[in-house]
């Protein structure tokens, strides 16, 4: 019995060795050449994803203020530097780079067609309203075409009987005859209310004061009247958030005088 318990055990231990040695080979594949464990290597920082990320989310104020779309460029810039190529893992910032991008896009777009339409609608709200104001001079509505001089909230209301009321008052019927004998209103009741004018040149909308305002400038392509016509016009928003117009001055074209040099 001893003898044969003998020849078992010579038989296991073999095995036992060659267990621990293929044990001891799987630890040591986990173990680095050097004196510790290897880990994964961390990704690279790439901090101008992170400033083209800022930037645009401040170029939403490019809608507010058109100079601010500096913003948005700035942003795709730094966009465009943050998702260069790369070896290896992901660089951490590019991510949010493609954020940034897309909002400098969005909102730069936006700030540059938003003030772009506006200007294109007062444009052509202009020109209907001088042509309005060129037809009641026309047809004789004198004291119509006084109350758009005025601002909104001073105009009389349409109910009311116009001509009795600037007749009533020594100084409102001094300034409605100041007004029929002016040399561009007079042209206009002399052509009539049929007379073609048409735009000398583009309108110009600009803002000042803090009110947007409008030049149209009016020539006759017919030849008949040597007048040039330049109007200036204030936009307001009323009570009720309607646009108003206002007629501010009307006279001849004037050219800017320039000292020679």
């Amino acid at each position: 019995m001893q003898a044969r318990l003998a020849r078992n055990l010579i038989f296991l231990l073999p095995d036992d060795c060659d267990m621990t040695y293929e044990g001891d080979e799987k630890t040591m594949l986990g173990m680095g050449s050097g004196s510790g464990f290897e880990f994964e290597e961390s990704p690279p920082l790439r901090v101008t994803g992170y400033i083209c990320l800022l930037l645009g989310v401040l170029s939403f104020f490019s809608i507010l203020f058109k100079p601010m779309l500096v913003f948005a460029l700035g942003s795709i810039l730094f966009g465009l530097i943050a998702l260069r190529k790369y070896d290896g893992p992901r660089p951490a910032g590019t991510r949010v780079a493609m954020w940034g991008i897309m909002l400098s896009v969005g909102f730069g777009v936006c700030g540059y067609t938003i003030p772009m339409m506006k200007q294109v609608t007062l444009s052509r709200q202009a020109e209907e309203f001088a042509g309005q104001y060129i037809e009641l001079i026309a047809l004789g509505h004198d004291e119509h075409a006084m109350e758009l001089k005025k601002e909104w909230y001073n105009r009389l209301s349409t109910d009311m009987n116009l001509a009795d009321h600037y007749l009533s008052d020594p100084r409102i019927s001094e300034s409605l005859v100041q007004f029929k004998t002016d040399v561009v209103n007079r042209e206009f009741k002399r052509r009539g209310a049929k007379a073609e004018w048409e735009l000398d040149r583009p309108i110009r909308i600009y803002y000042q004061y803090g009110k947007d305002h409008a030049e149209v400038i009016w020539s006759d392509p017919t030849g008949d009247s040597e007048l040039t016509i330049q109007m200036f016009m204030d936009f307001q928003v009323d009570s009720t958030g309607r646009g108003q117009w206002q007629m501010s001055i009307v006279q001849p074209l004037r050219k800017r005088l320039v000292a020679d040099s």
